[in-house]
């Protein structure tokens, strides 16, 4: 997608980021971790993808210590998915975490004993970024909904 910009990480963009989630019912559908979501994202330092002036992509990342990072919350517009978005977006935070002397970054998703086809797919795309299955912790979030830590190192 020739027309994607890609933004500096800012602060505060919640509001803004609301609008993507809201576009993936399928991720993102209880209404109470959306908002928290939001709430959170006004805080972290969050890597935006813009087509002309339109948001449709970001990624929020929470720096944990010197050496690690965490993609906290992140998504691409329904309308814009399996265009390489993400992939851009997640290169650019890399690239910015390495200068940062980061040296692993992990990402929490639903597991694949939960069985979501839509959560499946998300597990691909990480993997397709490199990061690998760690552990599933069936208590993390709670029972019924088991969470698949995933690292890598940068």
């Amino acid at each position: 997608m020739p027309n994607v910009k890609l933004r500096p990480p800012s602060k505060g963009l919640g509001h803004k980021c609301e609008k993507i989630l809201r576009s993936v019912p399928e991720w993102f559908g209880r209404e109470d971790s959306l908002i928290e979501y939001v709430n959170e994202i006004d805080h972290l330092s969050t890597y935006t993808a813009f087509l002309d002036e339109r948001l449709i992509g970001f990624f929020s990342v929470n720096i944990h210590n010197e050496c690690s990072a965490e993609l906290h919350v992140l998504a691409v517009h329904l309308d814009f998915h399996r265009q390489g978005i993400g992939k851009q977006l997640y290169r650019s935070v890399e690239e910015d975490l390495k200068t940062q002397g980061i040296k692993y970054v992990q990402v929490k998703t639903l597991g694949p004993s939960y069985g979501d086809a839509n959560y499946e797919k998300t597990r691909q795309f990480y993997l397709s970024l490199g990061f690998s299955p760690l552990e599933e912790i069936r208590e993390f979030w709670g029972e019924g909904t088991p969470c698949l830590l995933m690292v890598k190192g940068i």
